[in-house]
This record gives C-alpha cells, structure tokens and sequence, in this order.
C-alpha cells in the first residue's frame, strides 16, 4: 500500500465522543445546591421590574454586572426552571473545550504535535472537576465567563486587519466581555500585539472609530445608567470593598480565612452592625476610607499582598477556605496542587525554550493574573484561564519531547557513524 494512502486518524471524532460523554455525565450529576447572586437578582427583575440585590440591608441598584443575570431573567421568563440554566452552564463548559481544540489547533499548526495537544487540551478542559463543579452543582456566572475568556482569545488571534468582518466580530465580542466582566479583556491582548501597527496608524479611522464604540459602547451606558440610579459612574457598589479585602492578610486576600469565616469577622462588631445601616454609596466610602487607612499605617502592605495574591493565582491558596458553604475536599485541594505545579512547571520550559506560537496567550493570562491581584483573588479567577494554561502546558510538554527525541536522533546517527 503506497505511504500517501495511509492517512492518520482523524481527531473530530475522538473529540465529538469526549464531549458528548463529559456533556452526558454532567447532566446526570446536575443538581442546583447553590444559586448565586445573579439568580436572586434575575427573580426580583422579573418581579419588579428593577435591576437590584438586597445587599445588607439596602436594595443595591448597581451590585454587580448585568450580562449574566440578563441570561437568567431570559430563561425564566419564558418558564423554564434553575435546572435549565445548568444545561445552559454545561453547553458552555462544552463549547468552551470546543473552542480550546479550535485555539491549539491555529496556534500549533504546522507542528506534528498540533492534534495531540489539541484534543488532550478539550478532554481535560471537558472533564476537569474544578471546572465541571461551577456548571453541575451551582448557578454562577464562572462557566460562561470561560466561554466568553476563550472564545474573545480565540477572535484575538484570528482577527485581522484585511479581515474586517472578524475585527469587528473581536470587538463586539469584547465589548460584551467588558461589560460582563471587565478584567476579560486582557484576552484581547494577542489582537492588540501582533496589528499594533494597524491600531495607531491614521488610516481607516471611521472603520477604528466604530470598533471603539463596539469595545467601549456597552460598559460606556453602563456607566451612565449607574450614575442615573446611584449619582456616582462607578462599574458596582462593591469594588471598594473588594479592595479592601484583597488586603487582608488573614484572608490572604480572598473572601475567606483559614478556619472557613468570611472576611466580615476582620471587621469590628459594631462595624458589621453598621454596615446594615449603609446605603450602598456609604458602604462603598467606608470601605474605601478603611484601605486608604490600612495602607497609609503599613506602606507595604499593598505589594505584600499582591505578591501573595500572584503566587495563589499562579501556584494555590495556603488554605481551603470557605466558598459560599461549599465542601470541596482535602484531596481534591491536592489534586488541584499537584495539577497547578506541574501546569507551571511545563509553562516555564516552555517559556525557556521559546515556544513562540503560544506567547499571546501566555501574555493575556500573565496580563489577567496583574489585573485580578491588584485587587482581590478567589482561586475560581485562575480558573477562568485554566483550559489556555491546559493548552499552554501540553504543547510544552510535546515540544520537549520532540526536542529529546530529536536528540536521541541525533546522538543515534553520530554513533552509526
């Protein structure tokens, strides 16, 4: 049989299968325990026609960000129930591994180890527990964050200038991702280095006028619409005091201490008590006068943290702590260790032996990992990154192996001779 009729197996099937069974198990595993914030505010939409949370004591016009409660609101709405919104959750964990092959797949091609990597990264990111926990067992935004991170990183390295339709599909997904969830944007980074010349030259600037508007529009009357409902263009109510604990050494700037408390028992009792007396612009000042207080007694402080903040982001936190009543195990806290350590240990060889096509991404989740530390962390911020980090590991992994069997190659030829 000639070499030309001999064809390597395909890699779509094998892919359809994992995601088809990782989809098919969660849905078995679904059940709500937990509904977050957005759930609670897409009922009182509903009910009120107000866009609030009550929030210590006060209807909070302003809590958090729009986008994914208006998903909700849009499911219950026309009747569906909680248990819809998880099938949501689920498609969006499996589109989201979808799009990771289709990330490996541009960034690696040319490269004998561009399908391995590819698959490997869709399986692991299908099946990976920490990720699967935000979409089976809870209603939270996590998994469509993911899906808006990888998808806006996917559009970043695509997009190109002579391809209009596909910058101005980057933008106008970014701007969705900025108006959801902000610190999203540092996955447009790749777009921003690789046509930095596109960007700042004069020509086509009605063409770059409207991508601005695309980016900024939304989080633009956003801004607007909060300073109408609260007198202050502020992005929430809550961003003072998420500086604020992203400071707390006791907490090692998340929401939890080591013995499973929130970072409500750092403040004083009549302070707690106090903050039920707060209209959400107080609270915000009072926050914002506590970590200009704390940084003004210890001048360190603000960098200390950020560097503990960026070691749990790139290694782990020191402590399981407490999300919102979740019991995740000791050794599921190891397994997210070990996996973390050897995901960091692969990123470095592969930055120390130049593994080009993957810098973008490397520099959108670097990127990602200074903006979230500079105020506060929780574990489940790295993770929106965790299927680039995924991708980003393998190939490094595979390009260490090609090199050692290039090697041993070449050891083997100068001993034949």
């Amino acid at each position: 049989m000639p070499s030309s009729a001999i064809k390597p197996p395909r890699v779509f099937p094998w892919l359809a299968l994992m995601l088809i069974i990782s989809a098919a198990v969660k849905l078995w595993l679904m059940r709500v325990d937990s509904a977050f914030e957005a759930h609670t505010m897409a009922v009182e939409w509903l009910a009120s026609g107000q866009f609030r949370y009550h929030y210590l004591g006060h209807w909070d016009p302003i809590f958090q960000f729009p986008v994914y409660t208006a998903i909700l609101a849009g499911f219950y709405a026309i009747g569906l129930e909680p248990w819809a919104v998880q099938v949501f959750q689920i498609a969006c964990g499996t589109a989201t591994a979808w799009i990771i092959h289709l990330l490996a797949l541009y960034l690696l091609k040319g490269r004998a180890y561009a399908k391995p990597v590819a698959l490997g990264s869709a399986v692991v990111a299908a099946f990976s527990p920490f990720l699967a926990f935000y979409q089976v067992r809870m209603i939270h935004p996590f998994a469509w964050d993911t899906l808006l991170a990888t998808a806006l990183l996917l559009l970043a390295v695509r997009a190109t200038p002579e391809r209009r339709g596909s910058v101005l599909a980057h933008f106008a997904v970014g701007g969705l991702a900025l108006l959801n969830r902000p610190t999203l944007g540092v996955f447009m980074l790749p777009f921003l280095l690789n046509h930095f010349r596109f960007i700042v030259n004069g020509a086509s600037l009605p063409f770059k006028l409207g991508l601005v508007v695309l980016l900024f529009g939304p989080l633009s009357l956003w801004l607007v619409r909060n300073e109408r409902v609260s007198g202050r263009y502020q992005l929430t109510s809550v961003t003072d005091q998420m500086i604020w604990m992203g400071l707390q050494e006791e907490t090692e700037g998340s929401g939890h201490m080591a013995d499973g408390r929130s970072y409500a028992h750092l403040l004083s009792e009549p302070e707690r008590f106090g903050l039920f007396e707060m209209p959400p612009g107080e609270r915000s000042a009072f926050f914002r006068s506590k970590w200009h207080a704390e940084l003004d007694a210890s001048p360190g402080l603000q960098w200390r943290m950020f560097l503990i903040k960026m070691k749990n982001f790139w290694l782990f936190r020191s402590h399981l702590g407490v999300d919102h009543g979740s019991t995740a195990s000791t050794a599921a806290l190891s397994l997210y260790k070990v996996g973390a350590c050897v995901t960091l240990l692969f990123i470095l060889s592969g930055v120390v032996l130049r593994e080009r096509g993957l810098v973008g991404p490397l520099l959108a989740v670097v990127a990602l990992s200074l903006v979230q530390c500079s105020f506060y962390f929780e574990t489940r911020h790295r993770l929106l990154a965790e299927p680039v980090l995924t991708m980003i590991a393998l190939a490094a992994a595979f390009h260490i192996r090609e090199r050692w069997k290039k090697r041993r190659a070449g050891l083997a030829g100068e001993a034949a001779k």
